[in-house]
């Protein structure tokens, strides 16, 4: 029997999430996929989004990388710019049916901490009942200890938690650690397998 269901955000709960494309033209950067490319700075963003290092440690690196340093007189987190998330109201939906029916609702998240105080700001985070979001626990998907984690602190066995996520990296590492685990493709899709678990 389902009792806890975990959502990951991006992607599943918000959509309109992704940064890189106007964060790299702002930067004058015209390889858009230069944040995957360059191994170092993309070791720097996993690290971030653990909570290891700062944002300003991030551009320190990236002007390691690249000899350019961020535009003068920028006062606002330069990750946080063009980060506009706007609510998945379908899933919201199902959220919402879950809510209704007594269910504990979680988000399992690799974040940062500007987006997350964004969110914060926006109110996404208020239909659940607790987050986990990887600045703060130090990991990040699809690390197992991510799982174990959410399992510790919840404290309910991993047969009776559902997860979805977009990843299916992130879907397949949850399955190992024995959660019932959906990749999430759309809304209808997420709910008839809800309906098929009994959860709705």
């Amino acid at each position: 029997m389902i009792k806890c269901c975990v959502f990951d955000m991006g992607g599943v709960i918000v959509q309109d999430y992704v940064i890189w494309p106007e964060l790299m033209a702002y930067l004058g950067l015209t390889d858009k996929n230069f944040y995957k490319k360059d191994g170092r700075f993309h070791e720097a963003l996993l690290r971030h989004g653990r909570g290891e290092i700062r944002e300003n440690d991030l551009w320190s690196i990236y002007t390691e990388i690249t000899g350019r340093t961020i535009p003068p007189g920028e006062t606002e987190s330069l990750l946080g710019k063009f980060f506009h998330p706007k609510m998945n109201e379908p899933v919201v939906q199902i959220v919402q049916q879950l809510k209704a029916a007594g269910m504990r609702l979680v988000i399992g998240t690799n974040v940062i901490d500007s987006h997350y105080n964004i969110h914060i700001k926006l109110g996404q985070y208020d239909l659940f009942d607790k987050v986990y979001a990887s600045h703060l626990m130090g990991i990040k998907k699809p690390d197992p200890a991510f799982y174990a984690y959410i399992l510790k602190a919840e404290g309910i066995p991993a047969q009776d938690v559902f997860f979805t996520d977009d990843t299916i990296e992130n879907v397949n590492a949850a399955a190992n650690a024995g959660l019932n685990a959906f990749h999430y493709t759309n809304a209808q899709a997420l709910k008839n397998h809800l309906l098929s678990l009994g959860s709705i």
